[in-house]
């Protein structure tokens, strides 16, 4: 792959993937050897029907959509960003396999990561909270759901029973309410293949910190989510601020404790962290563009998305949300054609088409210019809607067949325990297989349970400096984790070996918290060293 590009968009979401088929439809074949698209999924996921792959309503695979099919000329490459560089529009990346390092740069160079969920927001929701952000965290979220059901069923003690099947949804926006209403949705319809439990049990509960549901609509459309979920039997709580997660309960600040093993968050949006350190104009943590979704301090770097606080052309900021994504990406890629073609560039206006959402069991709210409907007849039209917007025609139709087995049959109570295989947790190496090798990027800290190891170090010329045998019990791998460096020898499997693997992020929290173990580790390393030397 060439490392020179007239543009390179950074992310496959909403925006990226808008800009990058502008180009796509701007300049037919010519795009391949001009536009990059690097994504580190290599599919576009179609967010809003998360909720919905919850709930069971539609199958995973149908949200999705592989990019090489949506984009027929621009070049993608899968990779995950590591750094940016704006003076030289030049951004770094690791393939998929953490092995191998890209570096590219761009005439054009459009951002559009998005943000993250920042795990911290509240103590204890990193450890014991689930998120809805990526298809994998839906999918865990699913399969939490039906394993509860599983273990309440033939639990004994009410009290435990009780915090097994209260589930707690924190956040009162689109994607809070959502989720709120096909959990319900699926535990109603679950209860009856479930006759050892009490369906009083069985509870949802919403919980926003302000003062009505949908805090960007009138008032009438929050009162009414809240009088409808209610009246379906959740338990929605305004004006609540938790203060911590703990493994058995939420707790908030007034003492008031709700026992539950179910706390999903969808709030806490925070800066990508490749971002946080660029040294450009923000407000607060974000990064900020002029009128054209530029940089001010570097004119041929857009942003656009959950990336920068952009101008909406009204005086105002654009939403977080799709439509207004998908605007921003399809501006920049035409003043990008602009500004290749000597033109002058547009500034950007957003346009607000509306808002749509579902809460369950077919009800919903539409606020669509002056239209304003709720009822099933919103639930009808939102769900058009993001049928309409979902990309492929294959995806649509799998869409709609999902939608209509589900009025016919019952919903699937499959349940995937996706953690029961740890492929990485160990590793098995035969005599001479070379497992990393100098100069290679570290991505993990290794114990051997069987066999022995062989780590060797050469220098430039390919003299050995070093070379050593381990054995059962010894480790290796925790030199370049400790530095942040490569690895500085390599390791090739002497006999037939069994490694115990702990990834590059389980090793840092182990040491960062253990003291006398990142001490020990460092002694080991530094001995290593000494033997190089010598």
């Amino acid at each position: 792959m060439k490392t020179d590009w007239d543009i390179v968009i950074v992310g496959g979401g909403f925006a990226g993937l808008a800009c990058a088929r502008q180009f796509d439809k701007a300049w037919g074949q010519e795009a391949r050897h001009r536009v990059l698209l690097l994504s580190a999924e290599n599919y576009f996921l179609y967010q809003p029907f998360l909720p919905e792959v919850i709930g069971g309503s539609v199958e995973p695979r149908h949200v999705i959509n592989p990019l090489r099919t949506l984009l027929r000329w621009c070049h993608i490459q899968r990779g995950t960003v590591t750094n940016i560089n704006p003076q030289h529009r030049r951004v770094e990346f690791r393939g998929i396999d953490d092995r191998v390092d890209g570096l590219i740069t761009a005439e054009h160079l459009v951002l559009a990561l998005g943000n993250v969920t920042n795990l911290n927001a509240v103590p204890g929701m990193l450890e014991h909270g689930l998120f809805l952000k990526t298809l994998a965290d839906a999918l865990q979220l699913r399969e939490r759901i039906i394993r509860r059901l599983e273990e309440a069923s033939v639990e004994p003690h009410v009290e435990i029973r009780k915090a097994l099947l209260q589930f707690v949804i924190v956040g009162g926006g689109y994607s809070g309410v959502e989720t709120a209403g096909e959990i319900f949705d699926l535990l109603q319809s679950a209860k009856q293949f479930y006759p050892a439990l009490d369906a009083r049990e069985l509870k949802v509960t919403l919980i926003h910190s302000g003062a009505q549901l949908f805090p960007d609509l009138a008032p009438e459309f929050g009162a009414f989510a809240h009088r409808t979920l209610e009246d379906r039997g959740m338990e929605v709580l305004l004006k609540h601020r938790m203060k911590a997660v703990s493994a058995h309960a939420v707790h908030f600040d007034h003492a008031m404790i709700i026992p539950t093993r179910n706390v999903i968050c969808t709030i806490g949006n925070d800066c990508h962290p490749i971002l946080r350190n660029l040294e450009v104009e923000r407000k607060g943590k974000y990064i900020t563009t002029n009128t054209h979704l530029q940089f001010q301090e570097h004119p041929y770097i857009w942003a656009i998305g959950d990336t920068a606080v952009n101008p909406d052309g009204h005086g105002g900021a654009c939403p977080p949300t799709a439509q207004a994504a998908v605007q921003q990406g399809q501006h920049v890629a035409k003043n990008i054609l602009r500004n290749i073609q000597g033109k002058g560039l547009h500034p950007f206006r957003f346009r607000n088409f509306g808002h749509v959402a579902t809460l369950g069991h077919h009800n919903g709210i539409c606020v669509i210019g002056g239209l304003r409907i709720r009822g099933l007849f919103a639930w009808w039209l939102t769900r058009t809607i993001h049928l309409l917007k979902l990309p492929g025609l294959d995806r649509k139709l799998r869409i709609v067949m999902d939608w209509t087995l589900e009025l016919i049959f019952p919903r699937d109570l499959s349940y995937l325990d996706l953690q029961k295989t740890h492929k990485m947790s160990r590793i098995h190496l035969e005599p001479g297989d070379v497992w990393f090798r100098q100069g290679e990027p570290g991505k993990a800290f290794y114990v051997i349970e069987e066999g022995i190891m062989e780590i060797s170090r050469t220098d430039d010329e390919g003299h050995v400096l070093f070379r050593d045998e381990l054995k059962p019990g010894d480790h290796f791998g925790e030199t370049c984790l400790l530095d942040g460096g490569t690895r500085r020898a390599t390791a090739r499997a002497a006999t037939s070996v069994r490694l115990l693997v702990l990834s590059s992020q389980d090793f840092h929290v182990m040491v960062d918290h253990f003291s006398s173990l990142r001490h020990l580790l460092q002694e080991n390393s530094s001995r290593y060293q000494k033997s190089e030397e010598k």
